[in-house]
């Protein structure tokens, strides 16, 4: 008689082991030790990779937190640099306004006793002019 190998036993499976020889199902002493043991090795790397996975997602969760941080303090500094600069260029505005304003009526004082003063010198050529006409002899 022909004895026929059991099939491969699936720890996921449903269905019981099967014996052998007499085709009638049941476990066997020796085989459900083997199956606890193998359940409780799968059961054990489970539980030893689920650990690693909460350790991995632990520390990735603490970079994240670091990452964040920095990035908070970064933002903030961004953020005071910005409002100082918007002050100082407010105040740059107004100095400039004034001296805007200051200059404007520099240019127009300046202007005006300038204005004066060519009009005078003017005035002196041109008498001087005729006296030196008058005063010179004409040449023949």
């Amino acid at each position: 008689m022909l004895v026929s190998s059991p099939p491969p036993h699936d720890l996921m499976s449903t269905r019981p082991p099967t014996c052998g020889v007499s085709g009638v199902a049941g476990p066997r002493p020796g085989d459900e030790k083997q199956s606890a043991a193998e359940l409780d090795l799968v059961l054990q790397q489970h539980q030893n990779l689920q650990e690693k996975l909460a350790e991995e997602m632990l520390d990735l969760a603490r970079s994240l937190k670091t990452n964040t941080l920095a990035a908070q303090s970064v933002i903030k500094k961004d953020n005071q640099t910005l409002s100082h600069s918007l002050k100082m260029a407010d105040q740059n505005l107004e100095k400039l306004k004034t001296e805007s304003e200051r200059l404007e009526q520099h240019a127009q004082k300046s202007v005006n006793w300038l204005l004066w003063a060519m009009l005078i010198i003017v005035c002196f050529i041109f008498i001087s002019m005729i006296l030196f006409i008058r005063i010179m002899p004409k040449l023949k």
